[in-house]
């Protein structure tokens, strides 16, 4: 069923009816089905089961490491888009979903502690990146799905050299396949599908050696990640209008890959073994939406939403990293939209395409001079693209 008037059946089946759920989906589909209504007791159980996801996370995080990193190969802490927007399954979701998501970070202003620092203080002068990932995802049932995301990167570093003369700079590319990302998720906990857990893992199977890079900016980190997440959704008005969701990510790396010094060839250590070992990351968001604004422009529906974004990373350790200028805390304030076309009621047959901005309101890096060089390169804001089509 992909004609207007169709669309329009579709989107407003379950208009103003109050026990009707209305989330936006990120497999693409806009599925309204009932709600069992939840009696009190439950609804404390899944705030319980939120808090205490967090809670075992924030423990676990202070058994690995109390100081605090940049995000490796990710270079501006990209694990933060893993959360936020309208990215959790929703009840009578199935079947697949190919996605393509647009990352981008251009980091130009270097960071000591919670303050910006003169550009002269970094050797680093910028890191630009660009993500471009597709991916598949599959709900099997109302209790289990699989994720599959593989990235792909182009990034430029522009930092001093010295190689021309003294104090000169010079620029490296690298454009390559990143890491590879399997996820599982569980939901099975409520009949609505409102409160999930994930888990997954990370795989080197981006490089880490691109001559030019230090290892903290390589494209891939060399080494395999552990990713536990769990998310959260409810209603804040009985007519479904205002809606609430709030996630959580944790990856940490437990598996890692020594390699040859990749600025070997300007800074002496041509052939030198270095280990090299990321900090874990924990980012967390929480949010509102409206989902109550159907047949605008031309779409079937229009989902404004806006969020906090929280992030904290761990300190980079080994003879490849540099434990001084690496480790942030970070908040972000993120305005999003979403656009929903329905082209096939009848096979489920969605398009969406989602955007937000990302922008830090405070930020706190760890620095310290080491070997001439002081703080960590901060990107003024972030840009998530996502366009997703279910079938």
């Amino acid at each position: 069923m992909s004609d207007n008037s169709s669309a329009s059946t579709f989107i407003s089946r379950a208009s103003l009816q109050s026990d009707t759920a209305r989330f936006a989906n990120r497999n693409g589909d806009i599925m309204f089905g009932q709600i069992t209504k939840t009696p009190a007791r439950n609804k404390r159980i899944a705030a319980s089961l939120t808090a205490l996801l967090i809670s075992n996370l924030v423990a676990v995080v202070s058994l690995v490491g109390i100081s605090t990193t940049q995000a490796l190969a990710c270079a501006c802490g990209c694990s933060v888009f893993d959360v936020g927007g309208l990215s959790t399954p929703q009840e009578q979701d199935h079947g697949g979903r190919v996605f393509f998501e647009f990352w981008d970070s251009d980091q130009t202003q270097n960071y000591v502690g919670s303050s910006r620092a003169p550009a002269a203080l970094n050797s680093d002068k910028n890191i630009d990146t660009q993500w471009y990932n597709v991916g598949f995802e599959y709900t099997f049932n109302r209790d289990w799905s699989v994720f599959v995301r593989l990235p792909t990167a182009n990034r430029s570093l522009t930092t001093v050299t010295g190689i021309d003369f003294p104090g000169s700079l010079s620029t490296f590319y690298a454009a390559d396949l990143a890491d590879l990302e399997v996820m599982g998720m569980y939901t099975g906990f409520f009949s609505d599908m409102s409160t999930g857990i994930m888990f997954g893992l990370k795989f080197p199977t981006g490089p880490y050696t691109t001559p030019g890079f230090d290892r903290d900016n390589q494209i891939g980190t060399g080494s395999t990640d552990l990713l536990i997440g769990g998310f959260h959704r409810g209603l804040l008005t009985g007519d479904n209008a205002w809606q609430y969701f709030a996630q959580v990510m944790w990856r940490q790396p437990f598996l890692y890959r020594d390699a040859a010094d990749p600025q070997g060839f300007f800074d002496g250590n041509g052939g030198v073994v270095q280990s090299y070992h990321p900090g874990m990351q924990v980012d967390g968001a929480a949010g509102i939406l409206y989902n109550n604004w159907y047949h605008v422009l031309g779409f079937d529906k229009i989902t404004p939403l806006g969020q906090i974004i929280v992030s904290h990373r761990n300190q980079d350790t080994g003879t490849g990293a540099d434990p001084f200028n690496s480790g942030f805390d970070r908040v972000m304030l993120s305005p999003g939209i979403e656009f929903t076309k329905v082209l096939d009621e009848a096979n489920n047959r969605v398009l969406k395409t989602y955007f937000d901005i990302e922008i830090p309101v405070y930020y706190r890096a760890n620095a310290a001079n080491n070997a001439g060089t002081e703080g960590q390169l901060v990107a003024p804001y972030l840009i998530r693209v996502v366009t997703s089509y279910n079938f």
